[in-house]
C-alpha cells in the first residue's frame, strides 16, 4: 500500500510533477490540514482532501499513486543493481529478456540506456549467448538510423550492455497519441527505418523484429532502430544458439516465411515486416487482429486488409507500396533496395509509384497455400523417411527372432534325441 509521507515520492511532490494539482490548489489542501490540527483533530491525506475539495477526481488519485508505485519500485531496482563506471538513473524499459535502464557513463560523462539481462535468465545457456550475440553483431555496426552500441560485459552476476541513449518517444507511442501518423511523416520513419535494413542486409543480417516499438524518434526527427534480439545472422551462429527452424518475431508485424520456420528468412522478411509496420503508422492499427497464433496465422493464409478500410483518407499509391511491401511470396516483394526507394520518395512527393501493382489475390491467400504446402510437403517427406526406417528396422527385428525361433527348436530337437538314444 502506498503512503503519503512527506519527502520524496509523496503524492504531493508526483502529483505536481504530473500536473494535477497546482502549488495553489496544494497550499490549499495544507490549510485544510493545519485547520484539522489546531481543532485536535487527525488531519486528512493530501489526496482525500483534493477530493473533497474537488480538486481531483478518484482516477487522476489512483494514477498519481500507481505512479508513487512505480518510482518506488524503479528506485528498488537501481539500489540493487550497481555495475562499475556506470550511475543508473531509471528504468526506462522492460522485455521479456531483460530491463533497459537510463544511466551515466562516467568516464565518458554521457548517458546511455543500460540493457541488462534479467536474473531468471542467467542461468539459461540459450538466452545469455542470445543476449551477448546481440551486443556482440550490433557492437560492430555504425549507422545513423541504428542504436550505437558502446560496450558489452559482466558484473556480479550481471550480464549487461550499454547503448546509444535516444532523448526522444518510440513510433508506437507517437502512433498510440495520435492514433495515426500523417502520410508524409510515416513515408519518412519508412524511408530512415530502410537505410538501417539496407546496411544490416549488407552484413548478410536480417532484423526479424521490425515493428513500431523498436523505431525511436530523436527530438530531431532522426528515427533509429533497436533490439536485435531476434537477429539472423550465420548459419553457424543459429546452431549454436539452437535457433534453427525456430519461429522468432512479433506476431502482429511477423513475415510467413517467419511465422511457418522457415530457414529461408532474408532482407525480404524485414520489408514485410517494415511494411507491416508503415500499415499500423498509417492507420493507427495493425492488419490483422486477434489472438496470437490466429494472427500469425492471417500473416500466413489471410488477404490483406486494405488499409483504406482502417483508414479511409490513405492514398491509393501508399496502399500499392504497403501491399507490395506485404506480398505473401517473397518473390513477389520489392527485391531491389532502389525500386522501394524510389516508390516511397514518389508517393511522398504526391506521384504515382513506378512498379507495377500486385495482384491481391494472386499474392496473397493462394501464395500463401503454396507456401505452407512446401513446408508441409518437406514436414511429410520427413516423416516418410522415418516412417521407411522403421519399418526397416521392423524387418529386421522379424528376421533376427525368426532365426533365434528356428534355432531355439533345434536346440530342442537335438537334446530330445541325444536323451531317447540314452
Amino acid at each position: 500500500m502506498v503512503t503519503t509521507e512527506q519527502g520524496k515520492y509523496s503524492f504531493a511532490e508526483v502529483a505536481m510533477e504530473q500536473g494535477l494539482i497546482t502549488p495553489q490548489a496544494l497550499e490549499r489542501c495544507r490549510h485544510v490540514q493545519e485547520q484539522a490540527m489546531a481543532a485536535g483533530e487527525k488531519p486528512k491525506k493530501i489526496e482525500d482532501i483534493a477530493v473533497d475539495l474537488g480538486i481531483l477526481n478518484d482516477k487522476e488519485v489512483h494514477a498519481v499513486l500507481l505512479a508513487i508505485e512505480r518510482f518506488r519500485k524503479d528506485s528498488r531496482q537501481r539500489e540493487a543493481l550497481q555495475i562499475s563506471g556506470y550511475r543508473i538513473v531509471e528504468l526506462i524499459g522492460e522485455g521479456g529478456i531483460g530491463r533497459v535502464f537510463k544511466a551515466e557513463q562516467i568516464s565518458m560523462g554521457r548517458l546511455v540506456a543500460l540493457k541488462v539481462l534479467h536474473k531468471h535468465w542467467v542461468d539459461d545457456d540459450e538466452f545469455r549467448k542470445r543476449f551477448l550475440l546481440e551486443a556482440r553483431i550490433v557492437g560492430k555496426l555504425s549507422h545513423s538510423n541504428l542504436i550505437q552500441v558502446y560496450d558489452v560485459g559482466k558484473e556480479k552476476g550481471w550480464y549487461y550492455f550499454s547503448m546509444e541513449f535516444v532523448d526522444g518517444r518510440s513510433v508506437e507511442s507517437m502512433v498510440e497519441e495520435k492514433g495515426h501518423l500523417e502520410v508524409p511523416l510515416a513515408i519518412d520513419i519508412t524511408i530512415q527505418t530502410l537505410r538501417a535494413i539496407q546496411y544490416i542486409s549488407k552484413f548478410n543480417l536480417v532484423h526479424r523484429d521490425i515493428k513500431p516499438s523498436n523505431i525511436m524518434m530523436t527530438k530531431s526527427g532522426i528515427a533509429k532502430l533497436g533490439d536485435f534480439g531476434f537477429v539472423k545472422s550465420r548459419p553457424e551462429l543459429e546452431k549454436e544458439l539452437g535457433m534453427e527452424g525456430m519461429v522468432l518475431g512479433t506476431p502482429d508485424y511477423i513475415s510467413p516465411e517467419q511465422a511457418i520456420g522457415s530457414e529461408n528468412v532474408d532482407y525480404r522478411s524485414d520489408i514485410y515486416s517494415l511494411g507491416a509496420t508503415l500499415y499500423q503508422m498509417a492507420t493507427g492499427s495493425p492488419p490483422f487482429e486477434g489472438t496470437s497464433s490466429s494472427v500469425m496465422e492471417k500473416h500466413i493464409k489471410a488477404e490483406l486488409p486494405s488499409p483504406k478500410k482502417a483508414y479511409a483518407e490513405i492514398p491509393d499509391e501508399l496502399c500499392h507500396i504497403i501491399e507490395k511491401m506485404m506480398a505473401k511470396n517473397p518473390e513477389d516483394r520489392y527485391n531491389d533496395f532502389k525500386d522501394l526507394f524510389e516508390d516511397l520518395e514518389l508517393v511522398k512527393a504526391r506521384a504515382s509509384p513506378v512498379t507495377k501493382r500486385i495482384d491481391a489475390g494472386k499474392t496473397t491467400l493462394f501464395r500463401a497455400f503454396r507456401v505452407g504446402k512446401d513446408r508441409l510437403n518437406e514436414i511429410k517427406s520427413r516423416n516418410k523417411q522415418l516412417e521407411n526406417r522403421v519399418k526397416s528396422l521392423e524387418k529386421r527385428m522379424f528376421v533376427v527372432l525368426a532365426a533365434f525361433a528356428v534355432a531355439f527348436v533345434a536346440s530342442l530337437i537335438l537334446l530330445m534325441l541325444l536323451v531317447g538314444g540314452k
